[in-house]
């Protein structure tokens, strides 16, 4: 888990707590003031590192981690 954890930078920890918490990739957006293609870059990225196929699969990982809640 931790070198999963690790792997992402700030800002896709960022991103990974509000697709954790159901957020749109334009609500993202909005919250962080940055695109929703910025938005998408960084999911895309998300789902790499941690191993996933999907955002939900990405936010379960990270609420069974303990690291969103």
């Amino acid at each position: 888990m931790e070198e999963r954890w690790n792997a992402l930078t700030e800002r896709e920890r960022e991103v990974l707590a509000l697709v954790t918490a159901g957020k749109s990739n334009k609500e993202i957006a909005q919250t962080l003031s940055i695109t929703v293609r910025t938005v998408d870059f960084h999911v895309s990225n998300i789902l790499k590192k941690l191993e996933v196929a999907s955002r939900v699969e990405a936010a379960v990982w990270a609420k069974e981690q303990g690291v969103a809640s």
